[in-house]
């Protein structure tokens, strides 16, 4: 799988790119604030439909467009060569309303999103999984020492380019959500009939037995790739753990991925529903699930130092790289957003290797003689400067 069209338009400091990509590695350098990491988020945004920050959606509009078009948007285009064919993908980000003249604010608009797959109006979840890209960022330390929704959105991001179902039902489990604590909250003031949680209870069993099945199995698999990535990277020789933690009851903790899930799960909502009522929210599922990481038992968040986080980090994205190929039989696009420059001479080296065992591999850096043309030969390498893309 490769990226062989690549064109923004409006898209944060970029106001117009419009370049072919071959296969092989391809090193972008530019100053700090030169766009290196724009580029790369907008090629993860067209894989996962989703951003790699949190944020608004207007946000991505360029500050040009914001200033100067009555109804300003973001255009990001893309062309994917794959063993079945090739792909176009689309996506417009547009503000919903006229800016109206003379105004200034420094907050972004509120945006809606439209997708196309192949010229042809889509959802955002036919989009997702066209490309397949896993993005290594200087910030992945947070996967370890940061807080459970950004490992939550590590486990949503991986899956949902694998599996499409994952996808829907992630949706569905959100939006069942929203409706499940309104309703906790008029109860909670004494307003309307318990009974009215028999279906939205009902619901959020059968789209979370979807969930939670896809992460404990994937899981299960990224915890041995994961450990086989860090004893490639550690020079302690600590033992890697990865493990699910399921936001359910003790009794319901195992056997995950037999049949009769979504039952269970039913019965446990029905069984909380007093004291979710009481707080007026949905205590259990997983909306509140988590990753156990450890080092030789110990949990790496608390006790690693911060080198250990960032190999931990690292041997978790190896072990997604390896994971998507196994999954699909094609390796992922790998983004490299300025990790190199953070690592030792060996962990440096294990992820160059990896950039070779791909069809494609994007790598940022702010330094344009390193990584050294002999530690990567033959990629291709371009200058940003001024939104401007120059191959070198």
């Amino acid at each position: 799988m490769r990226l062989s069209h690549l064109a923004l338009t409006h898209v944060r400091s970029f106001e117009h790119l419009d370049m072919d990509f071959e296969p092989g590695v391809h090193v972008v350098y530019g100053e700090n604030g030169s766009g290196k990491t724009n580029l790369l988020e907008a090629i993860a945004l067209l894989s996962t439909a989703r951003r790699a920050r949190a944020g608004r959606d207007g946000e991505l509009i360029s500050w040009t467009a914001l200033a100067e078009d009555p109804l300003p948007a973001a255009q990001l285009s893309a062309r994917i060569d794959g063993a079945a064919g090739s792909t176009t993908l689309d996506i417009t980000v547009m503000t919903r309303a006229v800016r109206d003249a003379g105004t200034a604010s420094t907050e972004p608009p509120a945006a809606s999103r439209r997708f196309r797959v192949n010229g042809v109006a889509r959802r955002a979840s036919d989009l997702i999984g066209r490309l397949r890209t896993v993005l290594f960022s200087v910030d992945d330390v947070g996967l370890v020492d940061g807080a459970p929704a950004a490992r939550r959105r590590f486990l949503d991001v991986t899956i949902s380019q694998l599996e499409p179902l994952y996808v829907r039902a992630l949706q569905r489990y959100g939006r069942v959500l929203v409706q499940r604590n309104s309703l906790l909250k008029r109860l909670q003031e004494r307003r309307g009939d318990a009974g009215e949680l028999d279906f939205w209870d009902q619901e959020a069993a059968t789209a979370g037995a979807v969930l939670v099945r896809a992460r404990a199995e994937l899981l299960s698999r990224l915890d041995e790739l994961a450990s086989d990535s860090h004893r490639d990277l550690s020079t302690k020789g600590e033992q890697l753990r990865i493990a699910y933690e399921p936001a359910l009851p003790d009794d319901l903790r195992e056997g995950l991925c037999e049949p009769g899930l979504d039952s269970r799960l039913a019965a446990m909502f029905r069984a909380t529903r007093p004291l979710d009522i009481r707080r007026a929210m949905t205590l259990h599922g997983p909306h509140r699930d988590d990753i156990a990481m450890l080092l030789d038992g110990h949990a790496a968040g608390s006790f690693a130092s911060r080198g250990e986080q960032r190999t931990l980090a690292l041997a978790l994205r190896l072990g997604e790289v390896a994971l998507s190929r196994e999954r699909t039989g094609d390796a992922p696009v790998l983004l490299l957003d300025d990790v190199l420059s953070e690592l030792d001479v060996r962990r440096r080296a294990r992820v160059v290797a990896a950039a070779y065992e791909v069809d494609q591999v994007f790598i940022t850096t702010p330094d344009e003689d390193r990584p050294r043309i002999e530690e990567l030969p033959g990629a291709r390498r371009y200058a940003l400067e001024g939104g401007t893309l120059t191959p070198r």
